[in-house]
């Protein structure tokens, strides 16, 4: 498995979606790649991060304004 190959799937991995033999072979190029288990660290942080976020406040009227943003803008496509 190349670094690439890892990066696409480590975010799949903290959240245990992939299969066994996917874990096992990430598992395998992390014990030997120290970039992409900083790499793996690095995501843990962001998780953790976010997860400390309280949630904000929007106007009321923000969710009916990207509505008619996204319609506006589909209705031209």
């Amino acid at each position: 498995m190349s670094c690439e190959e890892l990066a696409d799937l480590l975010l799949r991995y903290r959240d245990g979606e992939l299969s066994a033999e996917e874990t096992e072979v990430l598992k395998a190029h992390l014990h030997k790649c120290p970039p992409c288990l900083d790499l793996l660290g690095g995501y843990e942080e962001v998780v953790k991060t976010l997860a400390r976020l309280k949630p904000c406040c929007m106007p009321d009227d923000v969710l009916s304004r990207v509505r008619a943003r996204l319609e506006a803008e589909g209705a031209a496509d």
